[in-house]
């Protein structure tokens, strides 16, 4: 290689590891007609599986298979190049199967391309499947050193990044906040912009999830100029709806709706039917704070057309949709009771903001008027929506084999649904539901030498929600023997509170089954509960 040429490519390096993609690319391309000139086409593969890597980063997926097709099989470049393909089309399996085939001496390769996959899981929020891959990238970027070259900080800075939104969507805020500051350090020591801002916006994220919402706001703040000049739509969207939820959080709801529809915005040029969904039942909260239940109700069937449009949705996703459509249920129920923080659609954005700001949780409604009734059949409904849902999303505990991520998905994922199914039934005054969940609550998993009926850990292929205002955590393993003798968590038979009475929660266990597939108790006889 002459050396102008090596040099320019360098420098298309740099450029690259920069975030000024536009700049190598035009770099790039005029190496391409210098190589066809001085025939030298044996520099023609690296220049191209630059370009490629390029075309990666920007999204620009048809590009990435021309550049595949230039360098042809068999070649390093081309393999890494189609694990990055296969995982931006969500293509996972197929990635995996390529990643796999990466020669192990390859390291930076081999590390970029996992880092490739294991974030692109976590887009499609596949936390379970990307864990090995992150612990695999941390495990290959060993111990931090002052001597290293700019490849290897920029390996660093994408792989701390990464892992530590990984880390944040999946509830563990301790591991995340060391790796984003020294990301953040990294590239700041580097003068790399985007990448600076880019840490900074995850730590907006670990900051909402903490509760820290002045330091949200602080952080997305410095973090939002820097990634709008770079123009990374996904990223001006997640900036957008931190945005909106630390506006709606302070009670400004104007603000944030404005925010979120800006995130909409740029989600749907990007044509991910995902976060458009994740954003339309965002967006919902807003009319449900002004009592325009029926607006609410058309956005969740909006979000619901999305998901519908996604090949790769889960049951999981569904059930946190319906959940949040009893909700809506509940708070159209508790209107009718004349809940004084309800929203009244006459009111304007002022009035509206005024009220939740004073109103102190009571009813006025009288037992057996023309409203209580009301109230009692749209309470039903959201009951129908919220028990069947939050049954189907604890019983995934069972095929938790970490104690430490059942104790996460048990507090941050199932608690709040069954808390929203607990609250339902009480403002229904639906005593036998309430007793019933009692019971289930008390007793909602055993120890046995039998595994869980159905197939252990079918779970781990589902989607959790990685949205900043519900984080999950990220599911572990399939069940695993905890020690001899009793060694296995499982769901508990079906439950009879009395002798002559059906086993309870029977018709929303049924719903649980037929909207989810999930069952919530063993095929066992079942157990009486009573004296």
């Amino acid at each position: 290689m002459s050396p102008d040429l090596d040099e320019d490519l360098h420098r298309a390096r740099r450029l690259a590891f920069a975030a000024e993609e536009e700049r190598a690319r035009d770099l790039l391309l005029s190496l391409l007609a210098r190589i066809a000139q001085s025939g030298r086409e044996d520099l023609l593969i690296d220049v191209v599986a630059e370009l490629g890597s390029i075309y990666l980063t920007r999204g620009a997926n048809d590009a990435v298979a021309d550049c595949i097709r230039t360098i042809g099989p068999g070649v390093r470049q081309t393999r890494f190049l189609q694990v990055g393909l296969f995982a931006a089309d969500g293509e996972h399996d197929a990635a995996a199967i390529e990643l796999a085939l990466l020669a192990p001496e390859q390291d930076h390769l081999l590390t970029y391309a996992t880092i490739l996959c294991a974030r692109a899981l976590g887009e499609d929020d596949l936390h379970s499947r990307a864990a090995p891959m992150w612990e695999r990238v941390i495990a290959d970027l060993g111990p931090p050193g002052a001597d290293s070259g700019e490849a290897d900080d920029h390996l660093l800075v994408t792989a701390a990044t990464g892992y530590g939104r990984f880390c944040v969507e999946t509830g563990q805020l301790a591991r995340a906040i060391p790796w984003l500051h020294r990301a953040g350090a990294r590239a700041a020591a580097r003068g790399w912009e985007l990448a600076t801002a880019r840490t900074q916006l995850e730590r907006g994220a670990a900051s909402w999830s903490a509760g820290d919402h002045l330091m949200t706001e602080q952080l997305v703040a410095q973090a939002y100029p820097v990634i709008a000049r770079y123009a990374r739509a996904d990223d001006v969207s997640r900036c957008w709806l931190l945005f909106g939820l630390t506006r709606m959080g302070a009670g400004a709801l104007e603000a944030a709706d404005q925010c979120f529809a800006q995130a909409e915005r740029h989600w749907r040029e990007l044509g991910k039917p995902l976060y458009i969904h994740r954003i339309l039942l965002q967006r919902s909260w807003i009319p449900i704070f002004l009592g325009r239940f029926a607006e609410a109700v058309d956005l969740v069937g909006r979000a619901r057309e999305a998901l519908d449009s996604w090949p790769r949705a889960s049951w999981l996703q569904y059930a946190r949709l319906d959940d949040h459509l009893g909700t809506i249920w509940r708070a159209d129920g508790l209107a009718d009771l004349g809940f004084d923080g309800a929203g009244d659609p006459s009111e304007n954005w002022q009035a509206a903001q005024a009220r939740q700001a004073t109103a102190l949780g009571v009813t006025y409604a009288e037992p057996g008027s023309a409203a209580y009734r009301n109230a009692a059949a749209k309470l039903e409904r959201a009951a129908d929506l919220k028990v069947p849902a939050a049954l189907a999303v604890d019983s995934v505990r069972y095929s938790i084999a970490d104690a430490d991520a059942r104790l996460r998905w048990a507090s941050r994922v199932a608690a709040p649904m069954l808390a929203g199914a607990f609250a339902v039934a009480w403002e229904a005054d639906n005593t036998q539901l309430i007793s019933e969940l009692i019971e289930y609550h008390s007793a909602r998993g055993t120890f046995s030498s039998v595994p869980p009926s159905g197939q252990p850990g079918d779970w781990a292929t589902t989607a959790l929600s990685s949205e900043p205002a519900e984080l999950a955590v990220a599911a572990a393993g399939p069940p695993a023997p905890v020690a001899a003798g009793l060694t296995r968590l499982g769901p508990l038979p079906p439950l009879r509170m009395q002798p002559d009475s059906a086993p309870i929660l029977g018709r929303y266990r049924a719903l649980a089954q037929a909207r989810y597939h999930r069952d919530v108790t063993a095929a066992e006889t079942a157990w009486s509960t009573s004296p």
